[in-house]
C-alpha cells in the first residue's frame, strides 16, 4: 500500500491578512495522514480595509467564498479545477467577482498569490471595472509584461506602469497592486510588487480609481477584452483592500503567503493520479509532478532518481519519496512509500518483452504491419518470422519496413508470426497468429462522402462528425440534420468535440481511417477564452471503419507531446506513400520556441501502417507565417500540397517528406524540394473584399482540401482536381475551385467552380473522398435512411470431419435476408454455387481436402442479389483423420 504524510517544516509568521489553510489539507487531517503543524490555525488581525478575501480552499461547487465576512462570494465560470487549496485556472475557466467591488473607491490593494502556468499572449491576471470593447474603463495586470495599468475607457487611454522583473512559470509569486490618490486629489500613485517587493511605480496617473463608473466585469484570470485568451495558473489567495498598503504590510503578507502555498502544493501532491501502473508494485520510471516548484527526493538513494526514472533493484524495495515544495524560502513536503520490484532476470525481461507486443487488427489483418524491433519495456531486441512470408514480409528492404502484407486472393487465409526477444543470453519466443483477409478487388469509384463538422459553435454537437454524399461533386446532400452527427464525442471524452475531419481509404481499398482534431470551442466557453493553441490537447482522434457505415470506438493518439513546448495537434491529414509503405500524417502545431521563423504555429509529418504506433514527429513545413491547414495530393510521380500560410499557397515535390524551413514558399528547387507552383490569388488575380467573394488570400480563406474528381464526372478533361477553402472570414464556409492541371498558374485551367451547391448544413473544415457506387448506397441507406440495403444477411459456419480417412470440409449458408440470393462457398480445394437461395433457407456443401491432416483455415462465402450483396468467411479448426 501506499503511505503519504505531509510535513510541514516551518511555522508560519504573523500576518495581517487573514488565512485558513483548508480544502484537500482539511480532509486530510481528518483522515489522519497529514501532519502540518498549526495548519488551519494561523490567524492575525485584519485590516478593517479588506473586503474580500478567497483562499480557493473549495473542494467542490463553483462558490468561492469569501472569508473576509463582507459576503462578496465569487462564481468560478467554465469548470471548477479546485486542487486541495488552490484554485487552477487552466485557460478555460475564471473567477467572476462581485460587481461593484471597488466602487466608489479612491485607493485599493489587489493581492494574489499565483503559480503561471503560460505567460504569452493577450491576457489580463484580475480586471476590475468594465469592458475594454466598450470603452467603459478597466484597471488590471497584465502577466506578461507584467503591467498594471487603469484606464477611463480602453487601451487608448491606459495609464501603465511595467516592471523589468518577470514573473516566472511554474513557481508561485506574489503579486500586488495598489492605487491611492495622491495630495493633490486630481492624480493617483500605481504601484507593483512582486514578493513583497516593489518592482515599479508611476506617480502620477491622471486616471483614479473613483473615475471608474462600471464595476460589472470584475473577474480573476479573464480580460476586459473578449478576445483575450484566459489566464493559465493557480491561485492560492486573491484579497481585496480599500486602502493603499504600505510595502512592509505587503512583505507580511507575501511571507504568509508562501508557507501557505509550499503547504497547498505539497499537499495536492497526488503519485497515484498521475502514474497508471500501481506504485505498490514499480516496474517503470515513474512521473514526479513539479508543477509549484516541486523537488524530489529518495531513500534509499540509487532507486528513484529525482526525475522519476527507475533503476531496479536486486530485491523489491520500499522507497520513499519526498516531494519538497519551497515558495520564497519556506518549504513542505510529502512523502510517499512505494515499492520497486527487482530487476527482472534476462529471460523475465525477454519474455515480458514479447508478450506487450500489440500488433493492430491481428483478426483482421487488411493491410501492413508495425513489426517493432525494440522490446517496449527492457529493450530486447526482437526478430521475426512469418509462416508464410508470401502473405507477410518480415524482412523488409532498405526502403519499406518488414510488414508489408500481400493478401491471398481466395480466402482469408492465418498466418503465424513468431517473435522472438533476446536480452543478453536469454531468448523468449511467442507465436502470433494473425487472420489475413483475402483481397477484395476495389470497383471504381463514382460518388462521394464529404465528412465535415458545421462550425458555428453554438452548440456541442455543432463540433461534431456530420457526412454528406453525391453522385457528381455538385451537389451534395446532408445526411443528418444539424445536431444529429454521425461520429461525435461525449463531454467527458477528449476535449468534448471533434473538427476538421478526413477519411483516408487503406490501398487495398477496405479499410478506412477518420482522424480528426480533439477540440470544442463550445465547451471552452467560445474562442475568446479558449486558449485552444496552448492548452489544446496533444491527441488526434481516429476511428476506424471497413464499410464507412461500422466506426470503432474513437480512440486518441498522442503524437505532439514529443513536440517541445506543443500546444495543440490541429488539422490532421493523411497520405498513403507506395514507395515506402506507409501513411504520411501531417497536422499543426503551436510550439513556442521550437520555430526557426517567425510564428510558432507549423506544420509536422510521422508516419504510420496502423494509426496506433507513430513514428517521432518532424516539423514539415515552417513559415514565418502561421500555418494551420495543409492538404496533399499526388499526381503521377508528383505530390501537391495546398497550405493556408497567409494565402492558399500550391507547392509540388516529387519527395513527399522533404522539410520546408522558408519565409514562404520557396519560387525555385529541384524535385526533391517543395517549390512553389502560385498562390489562388495570384493564379485567378483576386482582388476586392473578403465579402466580394473575389479575394482568395489567407485573409479570407483557409482550410485547403484537395480531392480528384471521378472519371465520369470529369466530362471532356483528361483529369479534373477540385480545391475547396474555407471563407472563415465571411463564415460562408467552403469556396470551390477546379483545375485540369494542378501545376498550372493558368487562369484559364484554374477556375472558381460554378455550380456547386454544398447542401443545407454549413461545410468547415473536411474531407471529399470519392467513393464506389455500392458505399455511397450504403451509407445513404445507414445514416439518411435512403435506398435499400446494399448488404445481404447472410449467416456462415464450416466445421471439418473425417470420410475414409481423409479430411472434409463442411460450409454452411443461411440466407438470413428478405431477398433470394445466389450464394458461392468458396475453399482452397473446390467452390460450389447455390442459386436462388430463399428467405430464411440454408445450403450447405462437403468438400473433400483428400488430406488425411488439415491445419485451420476458413471457408469464404459470397452471396449476391439485385442491388446487394455479402462477402463474408467461417472459420474452422485443424483435424487429423490418421
Amino acid at each position: 500500500m501506499i503511505r503519504e504524510t505531509p510535513i510541514r517544516t516551518k511555522a508560519p509568521a504573523t500576518h495581517r491578512a487573514r488565512r485558513w489553510v483548508a480544502g484537500a489539507t482539511g480532509a486530510l487531517l481528518a483522515a489522519g495522514s497529514l501532519a502540518l503543524a498549526g495548519s488551519g490555525a494561523a490567524t492575525a488581525v485584519t485590516p478593517g480595509s479588506l473586503i474580500a478575501s478567497y483562499d480557493f480552499s473549495e473542494s467542490s461547487g463553483t462558490v468561492a467564498h469569501d472569508l473576509s465576512g463582507s459576503e462578496h462570494d465569487g462564481a468560478v465560470v467554465g469548470g471548477e479545477a479546485w486542487r486541495g487549496g488552490f484554485l487552477q485556472l487552466n485557460g478555460s475557466n475564471h473567477v467572476k467577482l462581485p460587481d461593484g467591488l471597488l466602487a466608489g473607491q479612491s485607493a485599493a490593494t489587489i493581492v494574489v498569490e499565483t503559480n503561471p502556468a503560460a505567460l504569452s499572449g493577450a491576457k489580463f491576471l484580475w480586471n476590475i471595472g468594465g469592458s475594454g470593447e466598450g470603452g467603459t474603463g478597466q484597471f488590471f495586470i497584465q502577466p506578461v509584461a507584467p503591467r498594471l495599468a487603469i484606464s477611463k475607457t480602453n487601451w487608448s487611454g491606459e495609464q501603465s506602469v511595467t516592471s523589468t522583473t518577470k514573473l516566472a512559470a511554474g513557481r508561485w509569486q506574489s503579486v500586488a497592486a495598489t492605487i491611492a490618490k495622491n495630495a493633490d486629489g486630481t492624480t493617483s500613485t500605481l504601484r507593483l510588487y512582486i514578493d513583497g517587493a516593489l518592482v515599479a511605480e508611476k506617480t502620477n496617473s491622471t486616471t483614479n480609481l473613483s473615475d471608474l463608473t462600471t464595476h460589472t466585469m470584475n473577474f480573476l484570470g479573464k480580460s476586459a477584452y473578449a478576445a483575450d485568451s484566459l489566464y493559465q495558473g493557480g491561485v492560492s489567495s486573491f484579497r481585496v483592500y480599500t486602502e493603499a498598503l504600505t510595502a512592509a504590510e505587503l512583505g507580511t503578507i507575501a511571507e504568509t503567503d508562501a508557507q501557505a502555498a509550499a503547504n497547498e502544493t505539497a499537499a495536492a501532491l497526488d503519485l497515484d493520479a498521475v502514474n497508471e501502473q500501481d506504485l505498490a508494485a514499480i516496474e517503470t520510471d515513474l512521473v514526479l509532478p513539479t508543477t509549484g516548484g516541486v523537488i524530489w527526493s529518495s531513500s534509499p538513494t540509487g532507486i528513484v532518481a529525482a526525475d522519476g526514472t527507475i533503476s531496479q533493484p536486486a530485491s523489491d524495495t520500499v522507497v520513499t519519496l519526498t516531494g519538497t515544495a519551497t515558495v520564497r524560502g519556506t518549504i513542505a513536503t510529502k512523502q510517499f512509500s512505494v515499492t520497486v520490484l527487482a530487476a527482472p532476470t534476462a529471460a523475465e525481461a525477454a519474455q515480458r518483452d514479447v508478450d506487450a507486443i500489440a500488433l493492430a487488427n491481428a483478426d483482421d489483418v487488411r493491410g501492413d504491419l508495425t513489426l517493432p524491433t525494440t522490446g517496449e519495456r527492457f529493450g530486447s531486441t526482437l526478430s521475426w518470422n512469418s509462416s508464410d512470408a508470401a502473405i507477410v514480409d518480415v524482412e523488409g528492404t532498405d526502403t519499406v519496413a518488414p510488414g508489408v502484407v500481400t493478401r491471398p486472393t481466395t480466402v482469408d487465409t492465418t498466418v503465424v508470426l513468431t517473435v522472438t526477444a533476446t536480452n543478453g543470453d536469454a531468448v523468449a519466443t511467442r507465436e502470433i497468429p494473425l487472420t489475413v483477409r483475402k483481397s477484395t478487388p476495389l470497383a471504381k469509384t463514382t460518388d462521394y462522402l464529404f465528412a465535415h463538422f458545421t462550425g458555428t459553435e453554438g452548440s456541442a454537437n455543432d463540433e461534431q462528425i456530420y457526412i454528406a454524399t453525391s453522385r457528381d461533386a455538385l451537389t451534395f446532400t446532408d445526411t443528418r440534420a444539424n445536431g444529429d452527427p454521425v461520429l461525435s464525442l461525449a463531454a467527458d471524452q477528449g476535449d468534448g468535440g471533434v473538427r476538421d475531419p478526413f477519411v483516408v481509404r487503406s490501398p487495398e481499398g477496405d479499410r478506412f481511417f477518420m482522424i480528426a482534431t480533439d477540440l470544442s470551442i463550445y465547451h471552452r466557453g467560445g474562442w475568446g477564452n479558449s486558449n485552444a493553441t496552448v492548452t489544446g490537447s496533444k491527441f488526434l482522434v481516429v476511428w476506424e471503419s471497413t464499410d464507412l457505415v461500422d466506426w470503432s470506438e474513437p480512440r486518441f493518439v498522442d503524437v505532439a507531446s514529443e513536440i517541445p513546448n506543443a500546444g495543440m495537434a490541429w488539422a490532421p491529414e493523411a497520405i498513403w506513400d507506395d514507395v515506402t509503405q506507409q501513411y504520411y500524417v501531417y497536422w499543426a502545431t503551436r510550439a513556442d520556441g521550437n520555430t526557426e521563423l517567425g510564428d510558432s504555429v507549423d506544420v509536422y509529418l510521422s508516419t504510420t501502417r496502423d494509426f496506433t504506433t507513430f513514428s517521432t514527429p518532424v516539423k514539415w513545413i515552417d513559415r514565418s507565417h502561421s500555418i494551420i491547414d495543409t492538404t496533399v495530393i499526388k499526381v503521377g510521380d508528383w505530390f501537391y500540397r495546398a497550405s493556408g500560410d497567409g494565402e492558399i499557397t500550391i507547392e509540388r515535390s516529387k519527395k513527399l517528406d522533404a522539410v520546408t524551413t522558408s519565409a514562404t514558399a520557396k519560387p525555385s528547387g529541384t524535385e526533391q524540394e517543395w517549390v512553389l507552383v502560385g498562390t489562388l490569388q495570384s493564379i485567378l488575380s483576386g482582388s476586392g473584399t473578403c465579402s466580394g467573394g473575389g479575394n482568395y488570400t489567407g485573409a479570407c480563406l483557409e482550410g485547403p482540401e484537395f480531392f480528384a474528381y471521378n472519371d465520369d464526372d470529369r466530362g471532356a478533361a483528361e483529369q479534373l482536381y477540385g480545391l475547396l477553402a474555407d471563407q472563415y472570414a465571411t463564415g460562408r464556409g467552403y469556396l470551390p475551385f477546379r483545375t485540369t492541371d494542378l501545376a498550372s498558374t493558368s487562369a484559364s485551367v484554374w477556375s472558381k467552380a460554378s455550380g456547386v451547391n454544398l447542401g443545407t448544413l454549413k461545410k468547415r473544415h473536411g474531407g471529399i473522398l470519392p467513393i464506389t457506387a455500392e458505399e455511397y448506397q450504403r451509407v445513404m441507406f445507414a445514416y439518411a435512411g435512403v435506398g435499400t440495403n446494399p448488404d445481404l444477411a447472410i449467416e456462415v459456419s464450416a466445421s471439418t470431419r473425417c470420410v475414409a480417412g481423409k479430411v472434409t470440409i463442411v460450409a454452411s449458408a443461411k440466407n438470413a435476408d428478405t431477398r433470394p440470393a445466389d450464394v458461392t462457398v468458396t475453399t482452397a480445394y473446390g467452390s460450389k454455387t447455390f442459386t436462388g437461395v430463399q428467405p430464411g433457407k440454408t445450403v450447405s456443401q462437403a468438400i473433400s481436402t483428400r488430406q488425411p491432416n488439415l491445419g485451420a483455415g476458413f471457408v469464404g462465402v459470397t452471396a449476391t442479389a439485385s442491388t446487394a450483396s455479402y462477402d463474408g468467411s467461417a472459420s474452422y479448426d485443424a483435424r487429423s483423420c490418421r
